[in-house]
């Protein structure tokens, strides 16, 4: 797995520096010494031009590293494209398509907000971005023939390669299913998308299971990750995904849990906590609260959100999808 990383995320559109709705997704892959590109974007505005920028937060500054430049012609805009690996992956906060400060669509990876005013991009230097891969073809645009429709059956057919799938994950897909039919086409695209991200990471990460070590676990070899005293969680600690091999009487199956591994790639921790009221362990992933990620959640067994910090009101906020472990 040292070689392979994936990061899916929502893109949200951005209107004089404001966010706005969430009009598509991104993924990005490692593969060894590659980084596979894709995003699908809706978008209101056609034939403009859009610079791609991974960017970086250097000393208060938002860096942009140019990583190429495309056109679109319609209301739609799917991209799909390789690139030979950056050096500093692990630095980089986020993704933009970007056409001015006052229109653009973001993708953030970590918990720094995107602030467009500090943005600056690094076009003349271009560190870490070399030319892309020759004779690979870019999806620039896809037709306006092309219905929604045509969309999610595209995505659904990413399911297929699942022969190990089990009669409850195949309840799950009828439940997402349901959804589709009755939220905007907009938010089925997104909310699919990602279910079935989240279905791939668990099949690849079942395939790729290592035997289990010995445990070998103390709270106090851990950063200490405080949470609001209301929640009753102390000690709450920040751990790993290859901490959860390490953590005596955990459920197997946490370490290829798809929710788990999907939100993992965005954020890059988890928590392990004790509940003093409830004299039981929760385990904490982080992300933002929507309905359709609540709704996902559920379906792989983190029932409960949790806003940090409190919060009256729980949709747009950062916080945990927490799963009580005994």
């Amino acid at each position: 797995m040292s070689d392979y990383r994936r990061i899916v995320s929502y893109l949200y559109e951005y209107s004089h520096g404001m966010k706005g709705a969430n009009v598509g997704f991104a993924k990005i892959e490692q593969r060894q010494k590659q980084l596979r590109l894709y995003f699908h974007v809706k978008t209101n505005e056609n034939s403009l031009q859009y610079k791609l920028y991974f960017y970086r937060f250097h000393h208060g500054t938002m860096e942009g590293i140019l990583i190429d430049t495309i056109k679109n012609s319609d209301s739609v805009l799917e991209f799909r494209h390789i690139y030979p690996l950056p050096d500093d992956l692990d630095h980089i906060d986020g993704f933009l398509i970007y056409h001015s400060k006052d229109h653009f669509f973001g993708s953030q990876w970590k918990d720094h907000p995107i602030t467009i005013r500090s943005f600056t991009p690094l076009e003349k230097q271009k560190p870490n971005v070399p030319d892309p891969v020759p004779e690979i073809k870019k999806e620039e645009t896809i037709q306006k023939s092309e219905s929604i429709q045509q969309l999610e059956n595209k995505e659904e057919s990413k399911t297929e390669p699942l022969p190990e799938v089990t009669k409850t994950t195949e309840a799950k897909k009828i439940e997402v299913e349901e959804l589709s039919q009755t939220t905007s086409q907009k938010k089925d695209i997104s909310s699919l998308a990602e279910y079935i991200e989240a279905l791939q990471l668990e099949k690849d990460a079942k395939e790729q299971s290592s035997p289990k070590q010995k445990a070998s676990f103390d709270w106090k070899d851990y950063p200490s990750l405080p949470m609001p005293s209301i929640y009753h969680l102390s000690p709450c600690i920040k751990i790993s995904l290859e901490d959860l091999s390490l953590i005596p009487d955990l459920p197997e199956n946490l370490k290829t849990n798809g929710f788990l591994l999907l939100n993992y790639g965005n954020f890059g921790h988890l928590f392990l906590a004790w509940n003093s009221e409830k004299q039981c362990r929760y385990l904490g992933v982080p992300g933002i609260f929507d309905n359709e990620k609540r709704f996902i959640s559920s379906l792989f067994g983190f029932q409960e959100f949790l806003t940090v910090p409190m919060q009256a009101h729980k949709t747009g906020n950062f916080g945990y999808f927490i799963l009580p472990i005994q």
